[in-house]
């Protein structure tokens, strides 16, 4: 039955180094293009990758994956943030675009805990 009963601590190191990886990818894809959502595909390939590996282990439970994919993804998108922040002078469209991002961030993460969650034992 595995382990049943065993509670495994979280090694969150591994998820924040998965985050800079992502967050060095949207740096490197944010000199290159100026297109916002071209550059989230660093990021949602750096998720497919961890959903693909954590559907893989068949360990994860919902909750658990999308507490690991919300901060690899919001490591991944300070780029993104700080391209936003850095003109001041329009308030509205930095909270506006900020705020999809941080959405969207949101429903692909949930998306991919669902895909990347253990499936039900029945004993």
């Amino acid at each position: 039955m595995g382990d049943l009963f065993l509670k495994q601590r979280e090694k969150w190191w591994v998820w924040i180094v998965w985050g800079v990886i992502g967050l060095l990818s949207s740096k490197l894809l944010l000199s290159l293009l100026d297109n916002t959502w071209l550059v989230l595909l660093a990021p949602i390939t750096i998720l497919i990758i961890l959903t693909a590996w954590m559907n893989f282990n068949r360990r994860f439970d919902f909750i658990r994956a999308l507490k690991i994919l919300m901060l690899v993804g919001t490591i991944s998108l300070i780029p993104l943030f700080e391209q936003r922040w850095n003109s001041w002078d329009q308030m509205i469209h930095i909270a506006v675009e900020s705020g999809t991002l941080l959405i969207s961030l949101l429903t692909i993460s949930i998306v991919f805990a669902l895909l990347a969650k253990r499936p039900k034992q029945y004993y």
